[in-house]
């Protein structure tokens, strides 16, 4: 298989994978679900570096702006983005490039936890313009249940990526 097919193909794969993923979420209070993105986004720059882990991510969140169902709970549109979740949806972005940038295992962590600290303080400073809420509570409602969380799916993902590296041609 050529190249640039290959890459496609695995861009193609993981918008896939980020959909269906996005799909298992457990409705919380602050209207932010509990969802397991973070792991496969980070699965998705550890694996594919920070190029086609971006464009994966670019064309996920597009098809969601467009309507696509892909987002939580079936949800697409811009009201989503524009939503309380929105600042994480759009943090996934900077999630991915940190992800895939590193290239030894301490600097690969690192620049992946860097990664979910930027989506969560995007998360955060977006919920708290639309609730005018103050950053204290915005970050105790919408990020401080889900950091530990996405801080472990970060490093899960990074081990999962190198078993799978060993295991398919990128």
């Amino acid at each position: 298989m050529k190249i640039r097919t290959k890459k496609i193909t695995y861009t193609a794969l993981f918008v896939a994978i980020i959909s269906v993923i996005s799909q298992i979420s457990i409705p919380m209070p602050s209207m932010v679900p509990i969802t397991l993105q973070t792991l496969v986004i980070a699965l998705c720059g550890y694996l594919m570096g920070w190029k086609i882990g971006l464009c994966a991510t670019a064309v996920y969140v597009l098809l969601g702006a467009v309507g696509a169902p892909v987002f939580s709970s079936f949800q697409g549109g811009l009201s989503v983005i524009i939503g309380h979740g929105g600042g994480f949806i759009v943090g996934f972005l900077p999630l991915v490039i940190f992800c895939g940038i590193g290239k030894k295992r301490a600097v690969s962590l690192s620049l992946g936890c860097l990664g979910v600290l930027i989506c969560h303080f995007l998360g955060v400073l977006w919920y708290m313009g639309l609730t005018a809420n103050p950053f204290i509570a915005s970050f105790a409602l919408v990020s401080l249940p889900y950091i530990f969380k996405d801080f472990i799916f970060c490093i899960i993902a990074y081990f999962i990526s190198e078993k799978l590296k060993s295991r398919i041609d990128l």
